[in-house]
């Protein structure tokens, strides 16, 4: 996905020269819209999503869960900050964790967020490759 320049105009042709709708494209693309609801969710997760470490961290538990010491090392952070982070993850449902005696054990939440990070990587990397 090639990224906007920063301050580029728009392109003339990402215009329509004349207004013109189709009822029945703008009622199909409702009524594939979630709820609103649904699409603050979304947005939010994406949000979660939007940070480096982030990144970094919910790439490195996909391969296994690791505790917080552990995450610290691999992205480079504090502990603290590393947990700061968990945190914020946990609470968009993101990472979970569990305790055992005395760490603290981070895993991935769902399965989708590795997949859709891998997508993202390889659709990127095969944007780099065109």
């Amino acid at each position: 996905m090639a990224r906007p320049k920063r301050g580029a105009k728009a392109d003339k042709a990402d215009h329509c020269r004349v207004f013109s709708t189709d009822r029945r494209r703008i009622a199909r693309a409702r009524q594939a819209m979630p709820s609103e609801a649904m699409v603050e969710a979304i947005a939010l997760a994406f949000k979660a999503l939007s940070h480096p470490t982030r990144v970094r961290i919910l790439r490195s538990l996909g391969q296994g869960e690791l505790c917080v010491c552990e995450l610290s090392s691999v992205v480079g952070l504090s502990v603290s900050a590393t947990s700061h982070q968990l945190s914020l993850l946990k609470g968009h449902g993101l990472v979970k964790s569990r305790s055992d005696g005395k760490q603290v054990h981070y895993s991935l939440g769902d399965g989708f967020v590795l997949a859709l990070l891998e997508d993202c990587a390889r659709h990127l990397s095969e944007q780099e490759a065109a």
